[in-house]
């Protein structure tokens, strides 16, 4: 458990089988979302990726889960549940949140390098289709020598999602 000290907020670095810090470490930073991960919602696809990092990392044999609490793309549980709204009403999830006065992506990434570091890990193998965890792990001192990529299935309640993902956020498509 990491705590950040200065607001509070609690972290969680999930060590899944054996971590080599000599080699570079499978690694997941997944940020919390109390609604795909925990509820099930088909109206995103982090729970199929949080669900699956886990499985890439066993199959590897070992690597660290980042678990972030920055619920929303950093805008919180109740602003996040706000965007739903706007998004019922036809907004798409980058839309819904500029209009509830937030940028695209509120998540600052140097937290999950400042975790890593403190376990000892410099040199990973990141798992994920958003090129900003990437760029900001590699910015905060920590080396990317690979990128895997990351998918959840997709669905009718949460393609327009994807979509806003790929076409406006920049994120990767799967390699699959």
């Amino acid at each position: 458990l990491f705590r950040d000290a200065r607001d509070g907020t609690e972290h969680v670095a999930v060590l899944v089988g054996q971590i080599a810090v000599t080699e570079p470490v499978p690694v997941r930073v997944h940020s919390a979302c109390l609604t795909g991960d925990l509820l099930g919602s088909l109206r995103c696809d982090c729970g199929d990726q949080l669900r699956n990092a886990v499985d890439q990392l066993g199959a590897a044999g070992g690597g660290i889960l980042l678990y972030l609490a920055q619920e929303g793309r950093g805008i919180g549980l109740a602003n996040k549940l706000r965007a739903y709204h706007l998004q019922d009403g036809g907004l798409d999830t980058l839309d819904a949140d500029q209009a509830l006065g937030f940028r695209s992506d509120e998540r600052s990434f140097a937290v999950a390098a400042l975790m890593l570091q403190k376990l000892g890990v410099t040199r990973i193998q990141l798992l994920t289709n958003n090129p900003s965890k990437f760029r900001q792990l590699q910015d905060a001192g920590i080396e990317v020598v690979a990128r895997q990529s990351l998918t959840g299935a997709v669905n009718e309640h949460n393609a327009r999602y994807i979509k806003a993902k790929l076409e406006r956020a920049g994120h990767l498509p799967g390699d699959a």
